[in-house]
C-alpha cells in the first residue's frame, strides 16, 4: 500500500515548490500575444497615407469638374452660334 501512495500525484505543493514554470509560461503567452498585436496592428502611418491619397483625389476632382466647365462653355459658344462684331470704325 505504500507503493500507491508515494506514487500518487500531491495534492499540495511542499514549501519549498518555486512556481517557476508558470512563470515562464507567463512569459512565453506574453511574448506570443505581443507578437500577434504587432502583426495584426494596422500601420503606424495609415493616417498618412490617407491624407496623400485625400490630396490627390481632390485633385482629380478639381481637374474634372475645371474640365465640365469647359466643355460647357464651349457647348454654350456653339448653341448662340458666331457673334457678329459691331463695326466700330464708322
Amino acid at each position: 500500500m505504500d507503493e500507491v501512495r508515494s506514487k500518487a500525484i500531491p495534492l499540495r505543493r511542499g514549501r519549498g515548490a518555486s512556481a517557476t514554470p508558470a512563470t515562464m509560461t507567463a512569459r512565453a503567452t506574453g511574448a506570443l500575444e505581443s507578437g500577434v498585436r504587432l502583426v495584426l496592428a494596422p500601420p503606424r502611418f495609415a493616417w498618412l497615407a490617407t491624407l496623400g491619397s485625400t490630396a490627390l483625389a481632390m485633385r482629380a476632382v478639381a481637374s474634372a469638374w475645371s474640365r465640365v466647365i469647359a466643355e460647357g462653355e464651349e457647348a454654350e459658344r456653339w448653341l448662340r452660334g458666331p457673334r457678329e462684331q459691331p463695326d466700330v470704325a464708322r
